[in-house]
């Protein structure tokens, strides 16, 4: 008999929402027997309690347990105590109507606890990973060529570097480029440079960068593109702070003998984003961010209070450092 239960984890939630959706359709279940769970809000014996009950005039009825935290190693701000002894005997003998789905938004499960290694023995496991650089290339042809349309390579590396291997931002985007090209018969870097929208926390990033760099002119030019594709000044503003406070936490952790590694493992980031953490740490003195702060938050208030425009607030800022 097929398994009725399923664990779908991994670090891409638009894949185990496809997925999650598939087996939705799958069982045709209506919208009457289907019901949601958040792990970290509800104990999973209700879920349970519910998986145990009949459908509603239907033959399967779907439980959906989201945020399955207990099968990993890591932390929520709330913990619940969770009836885990509830779910491993529901698996040794789960009910033939009802379709249990575990979804685990997470990098890596916990194989070494009790619960896990059920899951696994019990359940349809399948592991969502964003696509690969290669395979998001191979996709977005693949789409593209439904259209008749081609795209050439620089075109391409400029999307690919925009939707950053996001797979839900790869499908949007993609679904707006179609759009946008559908009387085209090609894809030029310029189209994709009008047409998709960058990654703000990047390009705030980048802006951090040429600031302390004095590359001011640069960093008015990725301001006025963060600007003409709709952005708010006000997001752009929070987003500068977060990335000065990090600036500011990054030197205190180089001043505690803390290296890149344990850094990029603190931060949760790559190798190459906490080499250029540690780089502005280090280019720059404490008291030019903390005075860079200070003019952010005046800034902030300004634009809070009307005295000052919010797009032009943020232009005097960048130009002023």
């Amino acid at each position: 008999m097929e398994k009725q239960v399923y664990l779908f984890h991994g670090p891409d939630t638009f894949i185990i929402k496809s997925k999650t959706n598939q087996i939705v359709n799958k069982f045709n279940v209506d919208e009457f027997n289907i019901t949601v769970y958040d792990a970290e809000e509800t104990n999973v014996k209700n879920a349970i309690n519910d998986a145990q009950t009949i459908p509603f005039m239907s033959l399967k009825k779907i439980i959906i347990i989201k945020n399955c935290y207990f099968l990993t190693n890591e932390k929520i701000k709330k913990e619940i105590k969770h009836d885990l002894d509830a779910l491993s005997k529901y698996l040794e003998n789960p009910v033939e109507e009802t379709v249990l789905i575990l979804n685990a938004p997470y990098a890596k499960l916990d194989e070494r606890k009790a619960i896990t290694k059920v899951v696994k023995n019990k359940a349809n496991v399948i592991k969502c990973e964003p696509m690969k650089q290669v395979d998001l290339a191979s996709w977005m042809r693949r789409q593209l060529g439904k259209n008749n349309i081609k795209i050439e390579r620089p075109a391409l590396e400029e999307f690919l570097k925009r939707v950053e291997h996001n797979t839900e931002v790869a499908v949007t985007e993609m679904k707006k480029l179609i759009l946008y090209a559908s009387d085209m018969d090609y894809v030029d870097l310029e189209t994709i440079k009008r047409v998709i929208t960058k990654n703000v926390e990047d390009n705030v990033y980048e802006i951090t960068n040429n600031i302390l760099d004095n590359k001011q002119s640069k960093a008015l030019e990725i301001y006025n593109d963060l600007i003409q594709h709709s952005e708010d000044p006000l997001r752009i503003l929070g987003i500068l702070v977060n990335k000065y406070r990090e600036i500011l936490h990054v030197k205190l952790l180089l001043k505690d003998n803390k290296d890149q590694s344990e850094i990029a493992k603190y931060y949760r980031c790559s190798s190459g984003r906490a080499y250029y953490m540690v780089k502005n740490a280090k280019s720059v003195n404490m008291s030019t961010v903390k005075k860079h702060l200070r003019k952010l938050e005046e800034i902030d208030y300004k634009i809070k209070t009307g005295q000052i425009d919010k797009k032009i607030g943020l232009e005097l800022f960048i130009l002023g450092t």
